[in-house]
């Protein structure tokens, strides 16, 4: 699908709030300069050049297509990795000992069989 190139100015915070999919809310002095290049679907475009021309900001919320297209998501992999390793940590302090205890009954159901097999 066709995009437009927007070149706007925002903060790191409003950058993080893009990644996550949250909306931001851009100053009319922050659009048309700065160092962030976004893709944008052409309403969304056009409602940014409307809110332009009327010398006011906009809130914007962009979906995954745009984040992608705009390049946005190089830093989101570190975040996904932290956020896998987080996982992992969680998954193991539930499944160890979870895992331990079904060994345990695992071990004295085998011996308790064997027993019976015996006699």
């Amino acid at each position: 699908m066709y995009m437009e190139q927007i070149q706007i100015s925002i903060s790191p915070a409003q950058l993080s709030k893009i990644k996550r999919g949250l909306p931001i809310q851009i100053k009319h002095g922050s659009m048309g300069n700065g160092d962030v290049v976004v893709s944008l679907h052409p309403d969304k475009a056009k409602k940014m050049a409307s809110a332009f021309k009327r010398g006011k900001g906009l809130r914007i919320q962009m979906d995954e297509d745009e984040v992608r297209a705009s390049g946005l998501l190089g830093s989101l992999k570190k975040l996904g990795k932290k956020v896998e390793k987080g996982v992992v940590k969680a998954g193991n302090t539930v499944a160890k000992p979870t895992k331990k205890k079904y060994l345990k009954y695992q071990n004295l159901f085998v011996m308790f069989c064997n027993r019976r097999h015996r006699d």
